[in-house]
């Protein structure tokens, strides 16, 4: 398959390009040069913008929009706001509609986990729960993104599938503190993406089989969120944390 990825800069696209370019051609996408990984291809443009948009998809047949933020934000904290609302909203919309355009039928989208953390760790939270964002601008930009790419599956008849990610680590490099409910290795985030890619129901007439959000963190004991409907995608997380759940505690006193 022909893949494009936005947000070549950051590390999820980058974990992404990894992940499939041995299998796939790789196209990588940003606002500003981003220097990526051997074998993948790199094309400037802000999607914002549809000429950009719409030589970035051409020749595509999957896009994987990450919705990571460009390096290139205003240094100013209000206009930085500005801008990714609007990247959120208008360059996600700017995106698909020239991705429609081009024939793509498979889109993946890269949410968040975060707009659960209104809700206590003591729940067990599927797919099914009602998202409570805050004004926070990462979650909000997130779950934004996400309501824009969910009405392209309303609207056209193309896959669209968001992936809710946890929050993004290495095993071997998260502090020595309590485990976090929604940690996720970046490198089984990377598989998750991999596994979407089987996922093909655009030519049902109801927007309900084309559209499918997904659950995407570690398996770990008593957890938070419950990954049982990823597994159905072959979903199979490698890095569990538990060298962390297993340390000993500081003895009292």
């Amino acid at each position: 398959m022909n893949i494009l990825i936005t947000g070549a800069s950051s590390q999820l696209a980058q974990a992404i390009a990894t992940e499939l370019k041995d299998d796939h051609s790789v196209r990588l996408m940003d606002s500003a040069p981003v220097n990526v990984a051997e074998g993948c291809d790199f094309i400037q443009g802000n999607t914002l913008d549809p000429d950009d948009s719409w030589e970035a998809v051409r020749g595509i047949d999957v896009l994987i929009h990450t919705g990571e933020p460009p390096t290139d934000l205003p240094s100013d904290e209000l206009k930085r706001e500005q801008v990714l609302l609007d990247l959120a909203t208008r360059g996600t919309h700017v995106l698909f509609t020239a991705a429609v355009e081009a024939g793509i039928k498979k889109f993946i989208y890269a949410s968040t986990l975060s707009i659960f953390n209104a809700y206590t760790d003591d729940v067990y939270i599927t797919e099914l729960w009602k998202p409570l964002p805050s004004p926070e601008i990462v979650e909000m930009t997130k779950y934004l993104g996400e309501l824009t790419a969910r009405e392209f599956a309303r609207e056209h008849l193309v896959t669209v599938t968001g992936l809710r990610l946890g929050e993004l680590v290495l095993e071997e490099a998260v502090p020595g503190e309590a485990p976090n409910l929604a940690w996720l290795d970046i490198r089984d985030a990377a598989g998750a993406f991999r596994c979407v890619l089987n996922r093909d129901s655009s030519s049902s007439a109801w927007w309900t089989q084309r559209w499918a959000i997904y659950h995407i963190c570690a398996d770990i004991p008593n957890p938070k969120f419950l990954i049982d409907q990823a597994r159905g995608i072959g979903y199979q997380p490698a890095h569990d944390f538990q060298s962390l759940y297993l340390k000993p505690s500081a003895p009292s006193g």
